[in-house]
């Protein structure tokens, strides 16, 4: 009796773990990243590029009115942030996605809300002015093999947990 017992517990196990593997992409699409890598995003949202060849996503094409931008490529470097921080923190390059948007005084420090994962990206908290009105939001670093890629969140609809699973599940070229 008590090998039944033991054996239905690991074959319940092994049940959880496959459909937990099954199930864990469910919602998310795979967006490559150039010369990154492929990340995994919500599924409706819609995946564009700017003039400048960076990336962006909305609820829809940025020219249609209504637009709603969730998160942005701001930059392809061949080092990873890291590399380029200070004790007290730094400011990135203004960015303005069409007339759409605008992002001034991003400020990125190495103190606050911050994960680092085993692929290499991490996200932080950092503050900037997003149409001049001052933000506490988070940034993606992507790390490629060659290259990083940083993506501003600017849309507080998402969560942590979503920007999380975009973080991790994250795979260099």
């Amino acid at each position: 009796m008590k090998k039944s017992g033991i054996f239905m517990v690991i074959i319940s196990i092994v049940f959880l773990f496959f459909v937990n593997e099954h199930y864990r992409y469910d919602g998310y699409k795979e967006v490559e990243i150039p010369n990154i890598g492929i990340a995994k995003v919500p599924e409706n949202w819609y995946c564009g590029k700017t003039k400048d060849g960076l990336l962006y996503f909305a609820n829809m094409p940025i020219e249609n009115e209504g637009c709603k931008v969730y998160f942005i490529q701001h930059s392809v470097q061949d080092y990873s942030l890291e590399k380029n921080q200070s004790e007290s923190g730094y400011f990135l390059d203004n960015y303005y996605l069409e007339d759409v948007l605008s992002i001034e005084k991003i400020f990125v420090s190495p103190y606050g809300n911050s994960n680092v994962y085993s692929n290499g990206c991490r996200y932080q908290s950092c503050n900037f002015y997003l149409n001049n009105i001052k933000v506490d939001s988070y940034y993606i670093d992507f790390v490629g093999n060659t290259n990083s890629s940083i993506f501003f969140i600017v849309d507080d609809s998402i969560d942590i947990k979503t920007m999380e699973d975009i973080t991790k599940w994250f795979k260099k070229f």
